[in-house]
């Protein structure tokens, strides 16, 4: 056989066993990928005790439950196993449902499908911790003197907490730095592809509102403070919520909002390693990443306004989540956080945003938030949290930029009229 043929050969060869093996890897992901299949999706109405009973009793029979509450309304995903005894507890504390999904696994399976190619970012996708990551470098390049890229901490699994910031004309006097921080619970997609969608506003937007707002501060803006979590939602459980840390009896994670050393502990959080969702951790700050990030915050000069984006409960929340005392700038806080509403609502034409006002209030009592204690320790004026819109942690990959426009429009409200308020 001619050397050139046997070459041939031998080149088809290893390249069928190169794309068998990645045919091998695409399998076990999508099998590796928890499916949610027959699992039911409620809303709940009733009262707080019956509500708290209900979760109770559904987190002792599903170490995985996935849910979220107010006063007097949760939603629940079940297990099919589950369905009945759901119903025993509904119809013994007297509860109302909604079935508002047969099977979310069909939800999922749809997202799923238009997950992103390899090719230019956009946002009718949503895209992994890498490329996010990408997307903020090639901005940094495309904009050098405008961008940089910043480190805001480190993950449990070795990743970076990246982050832009954007800082265009220069003066004397350093600008007030505003500062927004994204993703900190997994699940939450919406969150960082906002995020990444406000960026592209800021560095491209002709409109002249924008870019004075862009011009006035030192942003500093990091796209997913979770970034383990992040990928593990994205491959492997779409409701991870968590971090990706270890602890003693093997159970992984702990919530990243409920780890700050703000009251730690005490409202909406287990002590539970294995709990799914509220586990604060061994200690405040016992997450890297929360432990690093906080430090990187610590180090800002000049910090005017702390800004995190959650979703979804189209709720704009001030400090502070467990308690419903007001702290001194509260009435200004609500002032200013109406109009930021004001100019969302504008835009979007959608149901307007309920608040301003502390989750205690509104939603429901948490402590150890990064919000809370961005206010208690380091005393900065403006401090809000933006539930954004959605169901069941989802919003539709296509209609990103309806919320990319809203929040948009919310941030340039809420630091227009700070300045008015003589905040800037």
């Amino acid at each position: 056989m001619p050397i050139e043929q046997a070459v041939s050969l031998t080149m088809k060869y290893y390249l069928l066993l190169f794309f068998t093996a990645l045919v091998c890897v695409a399998s076990e992901i999508v099998d590796n990928y928890k499916s949610y299949k027959d699992y039911k999706y409620y809303e709940v109405h009733g009262t707080q005790h019956g509500i708290k009973r209900l979760t109770e009793a559904l987190k002792k029979n599903d170490a995985s439950l996935v849910y979220s509450s107010s006063k007097d309304v949760a939603e629940f995903v079940i297990a099919p196993s589950l369905v009945s005894f759901f119903m025993k507890i509904v119809t013994e504390e007297n509860l109302m449902y909604n079935i508002l999904y047969e099977d979310i696994s069909n939800i999922i399976q749809l997202e799923r499908s238009i997950l992103p190619g390899k090719g230019d970012f956009s946002w009718t996708s949503y895209y992994d911790i890498d490329d996010i990551n990408d997307y903020l470098t090639n901005m940094s390049k495309t904009y050098p003197s405008w961008s940089e890229l910043i480190a805001g901490g480190q993950s449990y699994q070795g990743r970076t907490i990246l982050g832009l910031r954007i800082n265009t004309s220069q003066r004397n006097a350093p600008k007030p730095v505003v500062f927004i921080e994204s993703g900190i619970h997994a699940r939450e997609w919406i969150a960082p592809a906002t995020t990444t969608y406000f960026i592209n506003e800021l560095l491209t937007s002709n409109d002249s509102n924008i870019t004075h707002i862009r011009d006035q501060f030192d942003w500093r803006i990091f796209p997913s403070c979770n970034p383990d979590g992040y990928h593990h939602s994205y491959t492997v459980d779409r409701f991870w919520r968590k971090t990706l840390s270890k602890s003693s009896n093997r159970c992984i994670g702990a919530d990243p909002n409920r780890n700050w050393d703000y009251n730690w502990g005490q409202e909406s959080s287990s002590d539970d390693p294995c709990d799914y969702q509220i586990y604060a951790g061994t200690k405040p700050f016992s997450e890297i990443e929360t432990r690093s990030l906080s430090s990187y915050i610590k180090g800002i000069d000049n910090l005017l306004a702390y800004i995190s984006l959650h979703s979804n409960a189209e709720i704009l929340l001030v400090p502070y989540s467990d308690s419903n005392q007001h702290i001194d700038n509260y009435d200004d806080l609500v002032k200013i956080g109406n109009v930021s509403l004001d100019y969302g609502h504008e835009k979007s034409k959608q149901k307007r945003y309920r608040g301003p006002a502390t989750a205690a209030e509104i939603l429901y009592k948490a402590s150890g938030g990064s919000m809370d204690w961005v206010r208690s320790v380091l005393n900065v004026p403006l401090v809000y949290t933006y539930e954004l819109r959605g169901r069941l942690f989802y919003w539709s990959p296509e209609k990103i930029p309806e919320q990319g426009d809203e929040v948009t429009q919310m941030l340039l409200g809420l630091m227009t009229e700070a300045c008015k308020f003589g905040y800037c």
